[in-house]
């Protein structure tokens, strides 16, 4: 009996041992990969919920998200179905009846994907989610406002401001912070080729850009000089749905404006393949045309770019091209008893080139890389031309000017992700080596250096709290440059609630422009300074949100931020000599320049309407201290409106453009700070949008300008290098009608 016993033991055992194995063999390990249907590139961090086919089933559903790259390992022992989700993105759902592995394509949403940003972040995510408040303006916003440049897609946002000059173009400031405090990139290349300072964002053409991101407040730790007061990254096209797609785009304007562009993308396999030329022209405009002088500079573009990315999902190069020439004509009046006038031309070249690669490194770790050259080429001469045999001659009482700027950029970033995903590391270096040379400079030849290496910590000790301190460490070979710290916060909670803290430490070296600079012209007379400081400043800014999706697809997002701004050793224009005409100004360092306040965003929208106001409110602070004490201080509001519709049965989109932008503060530095103010004025736009033949045609009409504003008036000084005529400032040329169209071929 003993031996029967043991024997029913050992079978016992046995049953069981096998049992197990066979329970162990039928539970296999499935990998689910997840990816961007567009890009081919993996998704980190996405959803996967797995949940058992049967009713009856004694497995529990689990949850994970992807790891870098892309991946979630599942035990599979009997069928099951995935719901596989990404912010941005459309859910799928899959049922899986066998352990095979599978690869998933997931394709953006229409109406999320500009919610995907890249600027200042470790990888492309979501603005929800992101540290920096960053807005974002998409192609749509562009069409809705029949803008084709830098200038004309960011016209009447609140909080940011247009200057325009006849010599220098358009320039820009972000919480009252202009010119060399405002970083200008593409594809994270930052723009050259400033003039007085400013980049002339009527130069930015937007061919083949899919959305621009701005970032408002100090981002020094992270892009280095020249982002005191924000960074505008513009965003080029790397996602194309269709195999092949050509555009050929035509936009005529009253004022005289005339555009057309062709521009096609190939997507094949791994490659992406994207190209775009075209033809700007602009006949000039004044309030009262008369002349042949122009408040509003004729002017005539031509633009070419290409760009090619290889891409396995994983592993990613490319490279691209673009090509820019703006010839830019001030024709004068008749000279009196003469027949004969002065003209100036402008003739101005834009050429960039850059390489990239994105590698990933095991499964939390990727090496990205960048280098770039960008040029300005500028030809500015003077011109005596014969009205009547209309020949032309180069005058030899006026200097030409000849100006070459080059820039060599390199930048590599190293991103670490902990397994627990709760920390994240970032380290990066970056290269900039600039080269003049320029007719209007003393000396004519300089190059300025400079090289930092930077750091980031991303920690979230809790899901709804993300924490990023970061710092700066730069050598540049004219100035010493100083530790620049920056920590940012964002918290989640009541579920619809989140707010943003930022400080940051802001550093500028003086540009070549600015230290040698030697320009006399009609209207000009403006000298640089070999003695000027970098600037130094601190930055604070605080946000409070909310968004809530309300029942019946209401929704509703509110936005309240205020900010605080500190410079010292502001680099502006300080008048030398009153007696000349025009007057003579230099460029030096004010003690203090500081600008303060906030702004509030409301939006709704529901089904096929939408509408958002905001206000802001700025003040300015400026300061001097030699020979004697001298400030001044300013407060301006701006209001804006928009209002967007969609007739149900016309399909016909209506989009409402409205703007109110306070006075603002203009002032003379020379032994004290002598003021005034550029007038108020409102401006309103107006657009109807359709489309025909399954999307193939869009055409976009309407009016700009409706309230026909030119120039404003100007009480007590007026800001240097601003004006048509004495007591005036351009701010716009008048009612127009305008009409776009854009014909679409893809397969």
């Amino acid at each position: 009996m003993e031996g029967i016993s043991t024997r029913c033991r050992r079978s016992v055992l046995l049953v069981f041992l096998l049992v197990n194995a066979i329970c162990l063999f039928g539970q296999n390990a499935m990998l689910v990969t997840v990816y961007d249907s567009t890009t081919m590139q993996v998704l980190s961090d996405a959803i996967v919920r797995v949940m058992p086919l049967a009713k009856n089933s004694k497995i529990r559903g689990e949850v994970d998200a992807s790891d870098r790259r892309g991946q979630v390992s599942i035990t599979f022992s009997e069928p099951l179905v995935l719901h596989i989700s990404y912010l941005g993105y459309n859910a799928i759902f899959d049922t899986v009846y066998s352990a095979q592995s599978k690869n998933y394509y997931i394709k953006r949403t229409a109406s999320n994907i500009e919610d995907v940003v890249v600027t200042g972040q470790y990888n492309p995510g979501s603005a929800k989610a992101s540290v920096y408040d960053v807005k974002v303006y998409t192609e749509k916003d562009f069409r809705d406002k029949g803008a084709t440049n830098l200038r004309e897609a960011l016209q009447g946002s609140l909080n940011i401001d247009m200057a325009q000059d006849a010599i220098f173009g358009s320039g820009i400031s972000l919480q009252g912070i202009s010119g060399e405090g405002v970083k200008i990139m593409v594809d994270g290349v930052p723009i050259v080729g400033r003039i007085d300072g400013k980049l002339d964002v009527s130069q930015i053409n937007l061919s083949n850009i899919e959305r621009v991101e701005i970032v408002k407040g100090p981002m020094s730790a992270v892009y280095g000089s020249d982002a005191m007061g924000g960074v505008i990254n513009l965003i080029s096209k790397t996602n194309q749905n269709e195999k092949y797609a050509v555009n050929l785009k035509g936009y005529y304007e009253s004022v005289g404006q005339y555009n057309v562009e062709l521009n096609g993308g190939i997507h094949l396999g791994k490659s992406q393949l994207y190209v775009a030329a075209g033809r700007n022209f602009f006949d000039g405009f004044s309030v009262v045309d008369t002349a042949r002088h122009k408040d509003w500079l004729p002017k005539e573009q031509y633009f070419a770019n290409a760009k090619y990315v290889y891409s396995t999902g994983k592993f990613k190069v490319g490279a691209s091209l673009s090509f820019f020439r703006e010839l830019l004509l001030d024709r004068g009046n008749l000279l009196p008893n003469t027949t004969y006038a002065f003209d100036n031309h402008s003739l101005s070249y834009r050429p960039q080139a850059t390489l990239f690669a994105s590698v990933p490194i095991k499964d939390y770790s990727q090496l990205d890389l960048m280098i770039a050259y960008t040029g300005f080429v500028r030809f500015f001469n003077y011109y005596k031309k014969d009205l009547v045999t209309l020949q032309e001659s180069l005058r030899h009482d006026q200097l030409q000017d000849t100006s070459f700027y080059h820039d060599i950029v390199g930048r590599g970033t190293y991103t670490l992700t902990a397994r627990n995903k709760k920390i994240s590391f970032q380290f990066g270096a970056d290269v900039t080596q600039e080269y003049t040379n320029q007719t209007l400079l003393s000396g004519r030849k300089h190059q300025m250096g400079d090289y930092a290496v930077f750091g980031s910590v991303r920690w979230k000790p809790l899901p709804s709290l993300d924490i990023q301190p970061a710092v700066r460490f730069g050598y540049n070979t004219l100035f010493s440059s100083p530790l620049i710290p920056s920590i940012n916060l964002k918290y989640d909670f009541a579920r619809y609630f989140n707010v943003r803290a930022a400080y940051g430490m802001g550093y500028r070296a003086p540009s070549l422009y600015e230290l040698y600079f030697d320009f006399h012209d009609q209207s000009h007379n403006l000298n640089g300074d070999s003695a000027l400081q970098a600037e130094k400043g601190h930055s604070v800014n605080l946000s409070l949100g909310y968004q809530q999706l309300i029942r019946h697809n209401h929704r509703v997002k509110v936005t309240a931020t205020g900010f605080f701004n500190k410079i010292n050793n502001k680099i502006d224009y300080i008048l030398t000599d009153a007696t000349t005409s025009p007057v003579t100004y230099r460029y030096g360092n004010i003690n203090q320049y500081m600008t303060a306040g906030g702004e509030c965003v409301v939006e709704y929208a529901w089904q096929r309407f939408s509408a958002s106001v905001g206000f802001d409110y700025i003040w300015y602070y400026a300061q001097v201290e030699q020979p004697i004490r001298s400030t001044t201080t300013f407060a301006s509001p701006d209001v804006t409106v928009q209002v967007g519709y969609k007739i149900p049965k016309a399909e016909i989109g209506i989009n409402v453009f409205y703007k109110y932008t306070g006075p603002k503060l203009n002032y003379s530095l020379s032994n004290t700070v002598e003021t005034g103010t550029r007038g108020a004025f409102n401006a309103l736009d107006l657009s109807l949008s359709r489309n025909f033949w399954k999307d193939r045609i869009q055409l976009t009409c309407g009016a700009k300008n409706l309230l026909n504003i030119t120039n404003v008036g100007n009480n007590g000084v007026m800001a240097f290098g601003h004006g048509s005529s004495a007591g005036n400032t351009l701010v716009g040329w008048g009612r127009s009608y305008f009409i776009s169209l854009n014909l679409h071929f893809a397969k």
